[in-house]
């Protein structure tokens, strides 16, 4: 103590130090205990995505810390939150809940906003739930910078590795100067000028398709009200299109049935034609000319049958030889009548 005594100013450096240190360690304390004071209402809240979101966590009202997060569990593929409000806080039924950034080292809160006012809307009691339908996730940080790729793809990545490496070394106070890092900052800016005329042609065209969309606004206006319309109309015939799809299903299991039952009889057909197919082709000489003579054959048979249902039938020449006797031809000598001519 004698030593420290002769040495004023280092002990008073040393006691605002250890008094600096008590009051930052309280207030952190303090932050992370994030208590509530008073009453407090439990509900829960259903989100797709809760990354990022921890026992403790902030829930504000306007900015202003009005809970904390109690709990946080997995309900199926459903992400639950467990959330202490401060029963003073109107919380209903049209109550929605979000969550959002609370700083740029990733921590989160839940933010409860109220919805739109009507007569069915109602407090919230203890243990009740706000459904998905009301709830709305962080945005995703990787989804968003992943949206840029292309333009980081026409960048050369030795260039976006140095620099990064250069901006965590300047900030630890490590590595190059502030002059180099923007010397190579500028240079990457340069390489981005030189591809310009791409990025130009890329806002062109997306110009040109809002230009096109805007000139076609009515018909797209249309396009929505009706794919709306026929939505609607499905969702309505939605039990007659399952029934019919229950009835397509039994018809194509009956078909497959009758093609297996009937498959090896018509591969047998198939093969007969086939052979009957080559006995044709063997003797096109004969089916020629029986083609050939058909339209003689059918045009005797339509004088045969001219006069109506009945068959008439005309004996032009008759040879009658009798054993021992000669041949009787009538009629005698060969003249016929004019129905044989």
């Amino acid at each position: 103590m004698r030593a420290l005594l002769r040495h004023p100013g280092p002990l008073a450096g040393v006691l605002a130090f250890t008094l600096v240190a008590g009051l930052l360690t309280a207030a952190v304390a303090g932050t992370l205990a994030r208590g509530t004071d008073g009453d407090s209402l439990r509900i829960e809240a259903e989100f797709r995505d809760a990354a990022g979101v921890r026992v403790g966590d902030d829930v504000r009202i306007a900015g202003v810390r009005v809970g904390r997060v109690s709990d946080t569990r997995l309900h199926g593929e459903t992400a639950v939150l467990t959330l202490d409000v401060d029963a003073a806080q109107r919380v209903d039924t049209a109550t929605r809940a979000s969550i959002n950034y609370l700083n740029l080292m990733g921590q989160r809160y839940v933010a409860l906003e109220p919805g739109p006012t009507a007569d069915a809307v109602r407090p919230l009691r203890e243990g009740e739930s706000i459904p998905l339908a009301r709830t709305r996730p962080a945005l995703d940080l990787t989804e968003l910078f992943n949206a840029f790729r292309p333009l980081f793809d026409s960048l050369r990545p030795d260039q976006v590795n140095r620099l990064a490496e250069n901006i965590v070394a300047t900030l630890q106070g490590e590595g190059p100067t502030l002059r180099d890092l923007t010397r190579q900052t500028a240079r990457l800016t340069r390489d981005l000028v030189g591809r310009d005329e791409v990025i130009a042609r890329v806002l062109d065209n997306v110009t040109l398709v809002l230009h096109t969309a805007d000139d076609h606004r009515r018909q797209l206006v249309g396009l929505v009200r009706d794919l709306g319309t026929l939505t609607s109309g499905l969702a309505a015939d939605r039990e007659a299109i399952g029934a019919g799809m229950d009835d397509v299903s039994e018809v194509s299991t009956l078909l497959a049935g009758l093609a297996e039952e009937t498959g090896p009889a018509l591969t047998r057909d198939v093969a007969r034609l086939r052979r009957l197919a080559g006995f044709l082709a063997q003797r096109t000489g004969p089916l020629n000319a029986a083609l050939e003579g058909i339209p003689t054959q059918l045009g005797i048979y339509l004088r045969t049958l001219g006069y109506g249902s009945h068959l008439n039938v005309y004996v032009c020449t008759l040879a009658i030889r009798v054993l021992g006797s000669p041949t009787l031809e009538l009629p005698p000598g060969g003249v016929h009548s004019r129905r044989c001519r």
